[in-house]
């Protein structure tokens, strides 16, 4: 099987209105059991009305914020432009069957991070009211880098900075604005991660949009430029080779809980796909993690289904992307610890638990 890796879609701001719908809320009644002719209102609870079909989606509680999905939207675009200067494009959009999860990616041409063979830079919109943008072509240069002698001396790599915004009209889910990457290739993206200062989550009791939109603003103005760190990583990864035949089993490494809530027959139809993502990032990047990491991701899209969300697995590309660029991480002793690791998690019961991996 020949794979072919497509490019990213930029799909415009042209926004679909099946995505976006008036709300209101009214309290939970109920029928008084002692008398039919009588209802009750239920304390601390609230109905979220779909108005467009007239029709309840959920129930909360009193103090829960409903944020319509529009608004939603338009905080990530505000966002956005605030971060690189630019009005964003749409990449993907998704809106649960009952309509009260809402998820977009906004992204734009205008804006990627290019790795070349003696370094890494931004490439932003020029826009002369903006000092911070004045050099568009180069704001973090990286003119000192040292040139990856078995990198090809025309290699060229771009990456998307993408905002994903996501609101729900249900308890259970935090409001949030997470920054990625999109490799231009591909549909796969990395997620800065949970514990880095480009994500923003906040709970919707006891709140408001204002209040919401205001400490979004506050935290991606004050770390404005830390989305350059994964850029760092991913160029640190060009530097570590792994031979070909291994580079496989880091997808295994990162996805291992997963895999290993499929069946062993899930798992093996799985592995077959493996060489063929591996033959072409060998051919376009060469034999390092950065085409490990990228094999790893393009795996992914295979394992989503119902119970794994996009993003949930682009976090975990990068939380071992963050591993294994640590200053005290150990490659030789990684790659003797991957050996075997592929086969004794495809050929794993269905109950078994394999060990945790040893801290590198």
């Amino acid at each position: 099987m020949q794979i072919k890796t497509q490019a990213l879609e930029f799909l415009g701001m042209a926004k679909s209105q099946k995505h976006f719908f008036e709300i209101s809320e009214t309290p939970v009644r109920y029928e008084d059991p002692f008398n039919a002719q009588n209802f009750d209102f239920y304390p601390n609870r609230k109905i979220v009305i779909n108005n467009n079909l007239k029709s309840g989606i959920s129930i909360v509680g009193y103090d829960f914020t409903t944020i319509q999905h529009e608004d939603a939207f338009d905080l990530g675009v505000s966002i956005f432009e605030m971060m690189f200067g630019v009005t964003p494009q749409i990449h993907r959009e998704v809106l649960s069957p009952r309509a009260t999860d809402y998820s977009v990616d906004l992204i734009s041409e205008n804006c990627k991070i290019v790795i070349e063979y003696n370094g890494f830079r931004y490439v932003g919109p020029p826009d002369i009211d903006r000092a911070d943008y004045v050099n568009h072509e180069s704001i973090m240069l990286n003119n000192q880098r040292i040139p990856l002698d078995h990198i090809a001396k025309d290699f060229h790599d771009e990456y998307y900075p993408f905002i994903r915004v996501s609101n729900y009209l249900r308890e259970g889910h935090m409001f949030g604005i997470e920054l990625g990457y999109y490799r231009y290739r591909c549909s796969n993206g990395m997620m800065m991660g949970r514990r880095t200062k480009m994500t923003f989550v906040r709970n919707y009791q006891r709140t408001s949009l204002q209040e919401i939109r205001q400490e979004a603003f506050d935290r991606f103005f004050r770390h404005k430029y830390e989305f350059m760190g994964m850029a760092e990583k991913l160029w640190k990864l060009l530097s570590m080779h792994i031979p070909k035949a291994q580079i496989r089993m880091v997808s295994f490494d990162i996805f291992e809980k997963e895999l290993l809530k499929k069946n062993i027959q899930q798992r093996k139809a799985l592995q077959l796909t493996l060489s063929d993502f591996v033959d072409q990032y060998v051919n376009e990047i060469g034999e390092n993690l950065n085409a490990a990491l990228n094999v790893a991701t393009e795996f992914s899209k295979l394992l989503e289904g119902s119970r794994v969300s996009p993003s949930t697995l682009q976090t975990l590309a990068t939380q071992w992307m963050n591993r294994v660029t640590k200053q005290q991480f150990n490659l030789s002793q990684y790659l003797n610890n991957l050996n075997g690791l592929e086969e004794r998690i495809i050929n794993a019961r269905e109950t078994e638990e394999i060990d945790e991996p040893v801290s590198w």
